[in-house]
């Protein structure tokens, strides 16, 4: 037994990224201006009818013989966490009061040949003593900018707004690893059916709301991916936060059920 202890802890430690993926959840949770999701006395969220739609799934490049990874799979889990958040789900699509997009898959990991893509720019550099400015040629990893691997990432997981952040914070250059990693995602965009009525009149369409949520897919079971992600952003959906943020539901010191999460790991700037 205690063999075997040595052994698993070993494991463990040689391949941090299984006990790491649940701590690296990313979500992202976007909501429009005049909407707000209204609660009961006890704030409580109000029932709210609503059906998926399929929208597009992303396969594992790096994996093109592996069978695609089922809407139908997704959205039975992903529903189970977000009844617990009053999301009413097992209604008619006709009575649905919002339609939920969800486009779900895998984001491609940047690869040691991929570094060849990224942009070189001459910048200027302090030049010394002597007061004269010399200019050098620097690639966009230095400036700790996107690959374009990273940029086609960052538009799946919603992670786009780190390019307006301090260019060394911390908190950037994590968004930025995500960003290059491969990742199991799911997005959702929700749309009012009212405006989907209107739609055909004013051909102006606007979403309600958009969680983006995401996790470190290295040796992780998929249903167990899916199923961490759900959990962590249910609670969210419908709400408007400023940024990205990463949740630990490995920690035990934070009630991890959707309708008491806790943020951690990402540090402010």
């Amino acid at each position: 037994m205690k063999q075997f202890f040595i052994l698993s802890t070993l494991f463990l430690l040689l391949n941090p990224l299984i006990a790491d993926s649940k701590s690296r959840i990313l979500v992202r949770s976007w909501a429009a201006d005049d909407f707000v999701r209204e609660v009961d006395i006890k704030g409580k969220p109000l029932p709210q009818i609503c059906a998926f739609l399929e929208g597009q799934y992303y396969p594992d490049i790096l994996a093109p013989d592996e069978e695609a990874l089922p809407f139908e799979k997704v959205i039975e889990i992903l529903a189970k966490e977000m009844m617990r958040e009053n999301f009413i789900l097992n209604k008619p699509p006709e009575d649905a009061e919002f339609i939920l997009l969800l486009n779900w898959g895998f984001t491609e990991e940047l690869m040691p040949e991929d570094e060849f893509d990224i942009e070189y720019e001459e910048v200027m550099v302090d030049g010394g003593s002597d007061g004269f400015g010399a200019s050098e040629i620097v690639s966009s990893l230095s400036m700790n900018a996107f690959s374009n691997v990273g940029v086609e990432n960052a538009q799946l997981i919603g992670t786009t707004s780190l390019l307006e952040m301090y260019p060394y914070s911390l908190r950037r250059k994590k968004l930025l690893e995500a960003s290059e990693e491969k990742r199991l995602f799911v997005n959702l965009t929700a749309f009012a059916t009212k405006d989907l009525k209107g739609f055909k009149e004013h051909g102006e369409l606007s979403p309600r709301w958009i969680t983006f949520f995401s996790i470190p897919f290295y040796n992780i079971d998929t249903d167990a991916a899916i199923e961490a992600i759900s959990q962590a952003a249910s609670g969210l959906m419908g709400m408007d936060g400023d940024n990205p943020r990463f949740i630990d539901l490995n920690d035990t010191r934070y009630i991890v059920r959707p309708d008491a999460l806790e943020f951690l790991g990402v540090e402010s700037e």
